[in-house]
């Protein structure tokens, strides 16, 4: 039976936020434990000592940048913008734990309108228990019944915890607003969110099988892609995000030749295609994925792909020299700043 998954490693969360990012505005969260021991580190993946890890006591650390393409369906014609934005995507690994990290957003000084979207998902294993931390950028009607009960001083984000444990997931949420604050600026929002005045709890029942996260799930369609490049398709992974239940299919793979993205030059990629349902409103999101067919390499992604209407494309695609901020939680102080945040928003 298959729990948490140690990877040594309304649109669901931040795979989505990436495209909210750049539409119009705003993937997830998630029988006893059962977890697979992090897949060792390989060629791919950088060893590092405890004086050079972002986090002290990690032993296996790889990170991916990536840059925001963006295209925009104009009557017959798309207009195509190269780079809207940047993501950074961290996995970390050490004999009690794993996490992964996502900050994607737009940079107001390159995107079209100076569009100012971004977010953070924060995934992180143990033995008996995960814990996960998003924020995100919110608009259109989430905006709107967010100022019911707040007075708005600028962009409204929303931020979540979540503490999965063996059958259950007890978590909050809040609303905070930040006036000019980007993704270079996480500390300040920060700020914001642990003087969030109120936070809205929710305790559900984790599904059997269910993983922590949307990032978890992402690295079992990559690991299940390498195992086997030809399957046509794989059975639903769950996870849930915000006390709602999501499930993630493959819906086919293919083994791709040569293949170039940003400066590097790929002898093979695995491209694997991917639906997301929502199991309370049924809808359904689709997007792309990319990655190395390397079992050894690191558990990231090369590309990911989605188009969430037909007027509007977007890809992440790997870019050595993205320039996007750091994970957060490299930073020990912020770490430990968010685990206090949802230590008291929890508990």
């Amino acid at each position: 039976m298959r729990g948490f998954t140690r990877i040594g490693k309304r649109t669901p969360l931040l795979f989505l936020g990436v495209c909210a990012v750049v539409a119009v505005a705003g993937i997830a969260v998630g029988s006893s434990l059962d977890f697979t021991p992090a897949p060792a580190a390989g060629s791919s993946i950088h060893e590092i000592s405890r004086t050079d890890t972002p986090n002290a006591g990690a032993s296996a650390y790889a990170e991916h940048r990536y840059r925001i393409v963006g295209k925009l369906r104009l009557a017959v014609i798309w207009t195509k913008h190269d780079d809207i934005g940047s993501a950074r995507m961290t996995w970390r690994s050490d004999p009690n734990s794993s996490a992964l990290a996502l900050m994607v957003g737009s940079d107001p000084q390159r995107a079209p309108r100076s569009l100012n979207k971004w977010g953070y998902l924060r995934e992180e294993v143990h033995a008996d228990r995960a814990e996960v931390f998003t924020v995100r950028s919110l608009g259109g009607s989430e905006s709107s019944s967010a100022t019911a009960y707040m007075a708005s001083e600028g962009p409204l984000f929303g931020a979540s915890c979540s503490s999965i444990g063996n059958t259950d997931v007890t978590g909050a949420k809040t609303t905070v607003s930040a006036a000019g604050v980007t993704y270079r600026m996480f500390d300040r929002l920060l700020d914001r969110i642990a003087l969030a005045p109120q936070w809205q709890g929710k305790h559900t029942t984790r599904p059997e099988r269910a993983d922590a996260g949307f990032l978890t799930a992402l690295q079992h369609v990559i690991r299940a892609g390498r195992n086997d490049s030809t399957s046509a398709k794989a059975g639903p992974i769950t996870y849930i995000y915000n006390s709602t239940i999501y499930d993630l299919t493959m819906q086919g793979s293919r083994l791709l030749g040569p293949t170039t993205v940003g400066s590097r030059t790929f002898d093979q990629l695995i491209r694997t295609d991917v639906s997301v349902r929502n199991r309370t409103t049924e809808e359904i999101t689709k997007f792309g994925v990319t990655y190395s067919p390397d079992r050894a390499g690191a558990p990231l992604p090369i590309q990911i792909f989605c188009q969430p209407n037909f007027w509007l494309s977007v890809e992440l695609r790997l870019d050595d020299t993205a320039d996007v901020p750091p994970d957060p939680a490299s930073d020990r102080t912020a770490l430990a700043r968010i685990r206090a945040i949802c230590d008291t928003a929890i508990r």
